[in-house]
């Protein structure tokens, strides 16, 4: 066999049935003999970096991992966007690329490139990866497949990338003399995981922190989904009565129907759920790195609360926001250390969080123009619990997190650590290959849509049934918005040289379905739109100046979003609290 054919073999026998490619040269014998082999096909796109989304979209959404081929090149530095959005994200992916035949490899470093399109994508790809390697030896192709798996599914998940030049694709190995990463000193060596010390002593503080607490919650990170511990979170939370507010990547891992749900946190999050977090005096933190659009402020995060952080990842604790008690470990096993601690349901403290709901959440907001938070919350209304949401990034995905109700089944994909506009259609598409019997919905911006819009003869050609909403304010709107508070209204480059083109002539380019809403009190047959086999095009259209609110100013805490509370709510914020205080 040559080694093309053992990489095609290696990715059907994991379960791995689509691999999103672009043609290329120095990819060519890959794609040949991935074509060739039985239970695993190539999904063609049309740019690179939409290989990689889609690769990221089929590993969230399959529970495997995701696959991406490229080129040499170009084709290997268009991948890099990807590539990081699964670093951040911690997705296991495997992006595997093309290189120049060894002979045209350049041997002195002072030259800047011997063969054509030869680029050393290894070095670039580094500080992005978990693991990069030239493989120069085709007789190490069993063992640099091997070990790419483990560490992509070893620890926090991640991404690695393979780099095969040419000749070494096509060069005859014998299987017999193939070395193995499994069972090697180097699987053995990196299996070995430090035990955490003293976890049934880390349990027992936790569990009188519990008991002596009048107002603990969890927050909720993507560590949830990744550690595939959505029942057990469920589990934890309904028996020691624990209120759950969510971060971006943790909201789809708690129902919003859950009587515990308090809602999304962060510097665009619920202020309901912002205000019950400030007020918090325990913060269970799980699977979340507590980064600044979470905190806000960090001076000002949480200071009365003690801090719990549970993370696989020993890095991603303590930075910014110190943690009186850690557990750096994989959530499955902090569950299971978990599962007998018992406490009693605070009155006082779920007496505050349903008052707040009551007095400070959005209201739903019936206008002559469309509302964009009331629409997403309507659409997610009529969605069904074997849902597909993928989010692009921009305004839209924070009315996205702000108003859809999270049903129990739902999958919804933001990205979260890039946050790389362009990255919705793509991860649609590896979405849909992972679980093809899912409602799929995209929400986009008129931004992002316009970046990866090739994919749309993508979705044509394979009959993707995606339902693509575009919220179309004819702006980059959330840019714009910082430019109004900081730049004296210069919109520069989001309104000023910006533009869209006419939405409905796409659609029909890409021979989709195409709906307009245009005003708030036009009745749109979501059911039906959502229900139809044919991909189509959805397009909100938007006021220019349509808000994202609210929202945390610059160096202001969590709980003091723009707008403002009037003074009356301000009041009543106070008594709330002195009444929490009192344990009323």
């Amino acid at each position: 066999m040559i080694p093309a054919e053992i990489i095609a073999k290696f990715l059907a026998d994991k379960g791995i049935t689509r691999a999103f490619d672009v043609a290329g040269g120095m990819i060519a014998y890959i794609e040949d003999a991935i074509s060739k082999t039985k239970g695993i096909k190539c999904s063609p796109n049309h740019h690179e970096q939409a290989c990689g989304f889609a690769a990221e979209g089929y590993a969230r959404m399959g529970g495997n991992f995701g696959v991406a081929l490229a080129t040499s090149g170009p084709g290997a530095t268009n991948l890099i966007t990807a590539i990081g959005s699964c670093y951040f994200d911690s997705v296991p992916a495997l992006f595997i690329t093309g290189q120049v035949n060894t002979n045209d490899l350049k041997k002195n470093k002072h030259i800047r490139q011997t063969g054509f399109q030869e680029t050393d994508i290894v070095t670039i790809v580094k500080s992005l990866t978990k693991y990069a390697v030239m493989v120069l030896d085709p007789n190490n192709i069993l063992y640099e497949l091997e070990k790419s798996y483990f560490l992509m599914k070893h620890g926090r998940q991640g991404p690695v990338l393979l780099d095969f030049p040419i000749d070494v694709q096509r060069t005859p190995v014998q299987l017999e003399q193939l070395k193995h990463f499994f069972g090697s000193p180097e699987h053995k060596k990196l299996s070995q995981i430090n035990p955490e010390a003293d976890v049934s002593k880390k349990i027992k503080r936790l569990e009188k922190l519990l008991q002596t607490a009048k107002a603990p919650i969890v927050l909720v990170g993507g560590g949830i989904r990744t550690s595939n511990t959505t029942k057990e979170l469920s589990s934890f939370t309904t028996k020691n009565n624990l209120p759950v507010v969510c971060s971006l990547m943790g909201l789809d891992s708690f129902p919003e129907a859950d009587k515990n749900f308090v809602g999304f946190i962060g510097s665009y999050g619920n202020r309901e759920a912002n205000i019950v977090l400030a007020n918090a005096d325990l913060i269970i933190t799980l699977g979340s790195r507590l980064d600044l659009r979470q905190t806000g402020n960090p001076k000002l995060f949480a200071k009365n609360a003690t801090i719990v952080h549970v993370d696989v990842d020993r890095h991603s604790i303590n930075v910014g926001i110190r943690s009186q008690l850690s557990f750096e470990t994989d959530l499955n096993d902090f569950f299971t250390s978990a599962k007998n601690i018992r406490t009693v349901k605070k009155n006082a403290w779920f007496h505050f969080i349903e008052e707040v709901k009551k007095y400070f959440a959005r209201p739903i907001l019936h206008k002559k123009n469309v509302d964009s938070n009331t629409f997403i919350s309507e659409l997610s209304g009529v969605a069904s619990p074997a849902s597909t949401i993928v989010s692009d990034v921009g305004n839209h995905q924070m009315w996205l997190a702000q108003s859809w109700k999270t049903k129990i089944g739902q999958r919804i994909l933001f990205s979260g650590g890039m946050g790389s506009m362009g990255f919705a259609l793509p991860a649609a598409i590896g979405a849909y290959f992972a679980k093809p019997h899912n409602d799929l919905v995209v929400v986009c911006g008129d931004g992002g849509f316009q970046m990866n819009i090739q994919e749309l003869e993508t979705i044509r050609r394979n009959k993707i049934p995606v339902k693509i909403f575009v919220m179309n304010n004819k702006s980059l709107g959330m840019v714009r918005a910082f430019q109004g508070v900081y730049f004296k209204n210069n919109y520069q480059s989001t309104v000023i040289g910006y533009s869209v083109p006419d939405i409905k002539k796409i659609a029909y380019a890409y021979d989709l379905n195409y709906v307009a809403v245009e005003r708030g009190d036009k009745k749109i047959n979501f059911k039906e739109i959502l229900k139809s086999k044919k991909p189509t095009l959805i397009e909100v259209k938007l006021s220019v100046s349509a808000p994202m609110e609210p929202k945390v100013i610059f160096g202001k805490p969590l709980d003091d979003q723009h707008p403002f509370l009037n003074e009356k709510k301000k009041r009543q914020l106070k008594v709330l609290k002195e009444e929490l205080q009192h344990g009323k």
